[in-house]
């Protein structure tokens, strides 16, 4: 390779690595200005990135270890704090926290991971930062004008303009500052291995970074904090289901531990067992076996509780294979064999005693109650309608996809084009084929071919001798994970896939034959280069992905047009609606757009200003069409107005703008409202003309078909 080669390989690497840093630090602001209201969040996230940053460069792994804790316990603390259950937008203030302790300590200018995975995971982090700025002007507009519209509706779902804003973002933040913790974590897990072999590897760790201390690894504050959490979720199970849980759960007798989401605390908890069991000898204690049997016994107890199957699937075949590895282990004397059975004998009965006690369902009743639907098996591809959903969605879209996080709310217009029923929020019950209908063939094809390579080394990597026991741990792990993927999406919960990438980040440096080898090489020898064409071609997808989207954001997948394909009314420029004796009106800004669904060929406006001063100071209403101009008027005093409107046949949408001249602030006159109010609009459907005509007057609209 030429040095004017590699200086392009190494430009894209570099250009990557701080596109992804900068993604992160416009995103995590963006997403609490769309979502959160007040500034007690605002304030949490900065005091937690200030944290993070100053306390990484003084305590590089217990800083990390303790947001991650925070991770785990956060959202229940926050929501009793705060008084609301803002799970999105918690998610983000403490990710920040963790992604200002990662800071400090990875490289800016290279992606510091194994070669094999540089090109796929960089252009794969390169792809979403350069995706998720367009997925917000889509749904915002090119000017923004809809960033905070609460009274938009995007979807079926029936969730607003800023909550799909913020659904967008929060998947974005959680999956780059994950890729951005692999990193990490694959370079402390490096550095205390080389520190263990007495030599430092410079390809991997800077030699000026503080040696790393066995004693202090990333992965305890990821059992740590899981096992509080399980903790709360025994208590809940056994005593108070309500307890800092909300939502759904109580009333389905599911623990829900502190993250306020049985199926992700579940997960969480069946994979910190095993961890904790393998990772407690880490910390150099003189009797660890205690301390391994409670964080075991503890979060399988709490993730029966949870009643996910998906973390019995997960935690499982780990926990099998750990077993199995102790009990083989100790095999060499009797009295090793006598205590190791003794130990997890004394885990099962403490589990079976706790689930035993508890009031709250476990697994295994909803796999049962599951079968007994007789569902078929083509079910366990449809899913209840989302399978089906992705599928359509890759056949219409299968280059780029429909954009990173909209697969969830955006499931519930097709599924209403495909059935006319609602969809509930949710994902594609499939990680790969989530990735595919979000991403497209082009978008997705780093990441999946990167899970097909982490497929690959957990099936055909050898046990190293020396650390049987975790590895068949991690081992099964990942392949449990692998299995739950093909049902779900396990992974969009932030912990999740922060356990996910330590247990591939750990996996590769037990299993990779090259880390226990001596180092017999040029120790400035850098990692393998990347050839150019790679991270050049990768470039390319990742600025062809942001590209395509653009052009569909102007396009198929612009809310105007999935409205109308839908025939769901898009309004946008206005309040949420507030209810009259009989239908309701909105309030709209200076400007608003009402494009509505026909029911009827009757249509009656109705609408009237508010001003203080009207009287001195008319306000001019105007309310136009593509093809026509429906009123133009001063108003002078707050009466209520009414036009009726004849659609022309045919016509199965409708249309019209509305304009004020001014607009007035109710707190500027003594009220609590802190709104911008223009024009109070209803717009009724009626049924016969009748009522039409007996109105002050009406139009016959024009045919118009513009949108």
């Amino acid at each position: 390779m030429s040095s004017d080669a590699s200086g392009a390989a190494s430009l894209v690497e570099r250009a990557s690595k701080r596109i992804v840093v900068v993604a992160i630090c416009a995103a995590i602001p963006l997403h609490l200005f769309v979502d959160a209201d007040g500034w007690s969040i605002r304030a949490l996230t900065l005091a937690m990135a200030v944290a993070g940053f100053l306390g990484a460069r003084r305590w590089p792994a217990a800083t990390p270890a303790a947001m991650t804790i925070l991770l785990t316990v956060g959202p229940a603390l926050l929501t009793v704090v705060l008084g609301v259950a803002a799970l999105n937008v918690f998610y983000t203030a403490l990710l920040t926290g963790l992604f200002a302790s990662l800071l400090p300590r990875i490289p800016l200018d290279r992606w510091t991971l194994p070669s094999s995975w540089r090109p796929l995971l960089g252009i794969w982090g390169l792809t979403l930062a350069l995706g998720w700025p367009v997925m917000i002007v889509r749904e915002a507009g090119v000017r923004l004008g809809t960033l905070r519209d609460s009274g938009a509706l995007d979807s079926w779902t029936l969730l607003t303009t800023p909550q799909v804003e913020s659904w967008i973002l929060y998947v974005v933040i959680t999956q780059l500052v994950a890729l951005v913790w692999l990193e990490w974590v694959y370079v402390w897990v490096a550095g205390i291995r080389d520190q263990g072999s007495r030599t430092l590897d410079p390809r991997v760790v800077d030699p000026r970074s503080p040696i790393p201390d066995p004693r202090v690894q990333p992965v305890h504050g990821l059992w740590i904090g899981a096992t509080l959490a399980s903790l709360v979720a025994i208590y809940q199970g056994t005593v108070d289901i309500a307890f800092l849980s909300g939502g759904p759960w109580p009333g389905l007798r599911r623990a829900a531990g502190t993250l306020l989401d049985a199926n992700a605390y579940g997960t969480v908890a069946a994979f910190a067992g095993p961890i904790a069991f393998v990772s407690i000898p880490h910390l150099g204690w003189r009797h660890p076996r205690p301390a391994q049997a409670a964080a075991l016994a503890i979060n399988w107890a709490g993730a029966w509780m949870s009643g996910s199957r998906t973390a019995f699937v997960c935690g499982a075949l780990g926990t099998v294979l750990l077993v199995y590895e102790s009990l083989r282990a100790s095999r060499r004397t009797d009295a090793g064999s006598r205590q190791a059975s003794s130990l997890l004998a004394g885990v099962a009965v403490v589990v079976l005693l706790l689930i035993a006690a508890a009031g709250a369902i476990g697994p295994f009743r909803r796999i049962v109650a599951t079968a007994r639907t007789d569902a078929a098996v083509t079910d366990l591809w449809s899913r209840g309608g989302y399978g089906t959903v992705a599928t359509r969605m890759i056949r219409d879209y299968p280059v780029i996809g429909i954009g990173v996080g909209s697969f969830n709310w955006m499931a519930a217009d097709y599924w209403r084009m495909m059935a006319n029923e609602r969809l509930p929020f949710d994902n594609a019950q499939n990680w790969w084929r989530h990735q595919v209908a979000e991403l497209g063939i082009v978008g997705s094809l780093p990441v999946v071919l990167w899970s097909f390579l982490i497929a690959w080394l957990v099936f055909t990597r050898r046990t190293p001798p020396d650390h049987r026991i975790e590895t068949a741990t991690l081992r099964g792990l990942l392949i449990g994970l692998g299995i739950a993927s093909l049902l779900g999406v396990p992974t969009q919960n932030p912990l999740v896939l922060l356990i996910f990438f330590y247990l591939v980040a750990r996996f590769e440096n037990l299993t990779n034959p090259r880390t226990h080898e001596p180092r017999t090489s040029n120790p400035r020898t850098p990692n393998r280069p990347i050839p150019t064409a790679a991270w050049i071609a990768g470039a390319v997808i990742a600025m062809a992905y942001a590209g395509g989207q653009l052009a569909l954001a102007r396009g198929p997948l612009k809310p105007l047009a999935r409205a109308e394909r839908t025939n769901r009314d898009y309004i946008i420029g206005s309040y949420p609606g507030e209810r009259l004796p009989q239908g309701s009106f909105r309030w709209t800004r200076k400007h608003a757009t009402f494009a509505l669904a026909v029911p009827s060929r009757y249509l009656v406006v109705r609408f009237h200003v508010a001003q203080p001063d009207i009287g001195t100071h008319p306000v001019k209403v105007r309310i136009m069409t593509a093809c026509q101009t429906l009123v133009d008027e001063f108003v002078t005093d707050a009466s209520a107005y009414a036009r009726a409107y004849e659609i022309p046949p045919g016509e199965s949408r409708i249309v019209f703008d509305t304009d004020v001249s001014r607009t007035w602030r109710p707190s500027d006159f003594g009220h609590a409202d802190t709104r911008e109010l223009g024009l109070a609009v209803e717009a009724d459907f009626v049924g016969t003309p009748t009522v039409v005509s007996s109105q002050e007057r009406w139009i016959p609209l024009k045919p118009c078909r513009a949108l």
